[in-house]
């Protein structure tokens, strides 16, 4: 009776309590992936969600959704590591079987339809009897599948790895004081610095990293290995190494601590020419580059030798103003172009009391990349810089960091730099004028794949130059090497910033050289 009185009230309660009874009597069956689970309170896929929206807006370029997608089920397939899962691809249909069930899919250039699609190949595999297999799991496994079909320098941080890579831009990490490096495909200590717990524990320049807290380095980047060496100061590292010259493996057990690195070195040759070693681009490159250049005013040298190789880049903002000090003020040092026209961007010279009229010879090799290119790139084709050496690594991409809901991170690929000639450095690289032939240890240049825009003017063997250099009596070491050496004799008595000029005197040293 009461209830007739109010009709309204007694239909909407009825229908809400009908809903109600049929979305949770939705997870009483168990045969199969339930819609439910991924509605009304459900989080799943939520970062993967995230990643997808971020690629398809931000990636330096347009997305292919039908890859993306497929990399993301190839990586949850793979994440079970189960003989029981059939995954037979097809140009319409794709199946997947777990014993004797299974699931199709189809892949579009769709965002929308592919993400359905997704969800359905996730909630078989995670449904499956018998298979302890996380959602976490599952959505890490796409994230990576997504990952791997992009580029080299996108990346997926989970929230720890998310919080070191912020810690170590603000500088508030903690090493071990060595500077490592890659040749032949493995990784060897450069060097240590000046008492550090490295050089403390006795740790030599060409030891060779076999593994680190128990962990085999086979096939890892040096940008991976440098993550595991730095970390919270006065936390703990473990480390083996390989000393080649008594074939023997050593294991440390070293303490992180506050390690100040000085990436910049001076010294004057010859009391003429300024020699800077840049080993990166940190925070502090500039102001200790500042210290340098007055050491040379003082010196009053003519020239500079800038040495790049090995230096694996750093900042961008560094390297303008690295660049900045020998271009006028006003001059293109790099310009960035992301996917769309509008995401352009200059960089110019940024001093009017400049080095520019000085003459400069710069040294690079395939380890010099990324920001080290930029000032290369820059020099060279401001017409007073000769580029000696071997072709750069080839690393013209810019990276923009992301932060996730759930406290990880992205990095991701949004635009590429290129030289104010429009060189693209990704694909050319830096090529040098004077180009140095490795013929000692038979090494070729990983980038001669690379077609360049500038072909070296002058080829020269190593070993002619060592021989050369060696009869007139000249020690070299590596310190002081025969491409430094070469690079100190095209700069003496020049007083004129001209590559013109710089090339002229290379070709009469060259000409002087026996073969």
């Amino acid at each position: 009776m009461n209830i007739n009185k109010n009709p309204k009230k007694y239909s909407l309660s009825f229908l809400v309590g009908i809903l109600a009874i049929l979305y949770f009597a939705s997870f009483l069956d168990s045969d199969g992936p339930k819609i439910a689970e991924a509605g009304f309170f459900s989080s799943d896929l939520e970062v993967f969600e995230e990643i997808i929206d971020l690629v398809s807006d931000k990636y330096v370029y347009p997305p292919n959704h039908k890859k993306l997608f497929s990399a993301a089920i190839e990586g949850m397939i793979k994440s079970i590591d189960s003989e029981l899962v059939n995954h037979s691809k097809n140009p319409d249909i794709n199946i997947i079987r777990y014993k004797k069930k299974g699931t199709q899919y189809k892949l579009t250039y769709d965002r929308s339809h592919n993400l359905d699609e997704l969800e359905r190949v996730y909630h078989f595999l995670h449904n499956q009897p018998g298979k302890r297999i996380t959602k976490n799991n599952l959505e890490n496994s796409a994230i990576e599948g997504v990952m791997s079909s992009l580029d080299t320098y996108s990346q997926y941080m989970d929230k720890d790895s998310f919080k070191r890579s912020m810690r170590d831009t603000e500088g508030k990490y903690g090493g071990l004081g060595m500077v490592i490096t890659m040749k032949d495909n493995r990784l060897y200590v450069v060097k240590t610095m000046k008492n550090s717990p490295a050089q403390r524990a006795g740790i030599q320049a060409n030891d060779a990293f076999v593994s680190v807290n128990g962990n085999k380095i086979t096939g890892m980047h040096i940008e991976e290995l440098a993550d595991l060496l730095r970390g919270y100061p006065e936390t703990q590292v473990k480390l083996t190494l390989l000393r080649p010259i008594e074939k023997r493996k050593r294991t440390y057990n070293l303490t992180r601590e506050i390690i100040l690195i000085n990436t910049v070195e001076y010294k004057t040759l010859d009391n003429q020419i300024g020699y800077l070693k840049i080993n990166s681009f940190s925070k502090q490159t500039e102001k200790q580059l500042k210290l340098g250049l007055n050491e040379a005013k003082k010196k009053e040298v003519k020239g500079f030798i800038i040495d790049l190789r090995g230096n694996p880049g750093g900042l961008l903002t560094q390297s303008v103003k690295v660049a900045s000090h020998f271009l006028f003020k006003g001059r293109m040092v790099v310009y960035t172009q992301g996917r769309e026209t509008g995401d352009y961007e200059e960089y110019r010279g940024l001093y009017k009391d400049s080095l520019h009229q000085m003459p400069v010879a710069i040294i690079v090799n395939e380890y010099s990349a990324s920001a080290s290119e930029i000032v290369a790139g820059a020099l060279r084709d401001s017409g007073k810089a000769l580029i000696i050496g071997k072709n750069s690594y080839g690393k013209g991409s810019v990276q923009t960091i992301f932060r996730l809901s759930d406290g990880s991170g992205l990095r991701l690929t949004t635009s590429k730099y290129y030289t104010p000639s429009g060189v693209d450095i990704t694909k050319h690289g830096i090529a040098p004028e004077i180009l140095i032939f490795d013929d000692i240890t038979g090494k070729e240049n990983h980038k001669q794949d690379k077609t360049s825009t500038i072909e070296s003017s002058l080829k020269l063997k190593a070993s002619s130059l060592n021989k050369f250099f060696k009869n007139q009596g000249i020690t070299l070491s590596p310190e002081h090497d025969s491409t430094i050496e070469l690079a100190l004799r095209i700069l003496k008595n020049t007083t004129v910033a001209s590559k013109k000029r710089s090339m002229e005197k290379a070709r009469e040293i060259a000409t002087n050289i026996n073969y």
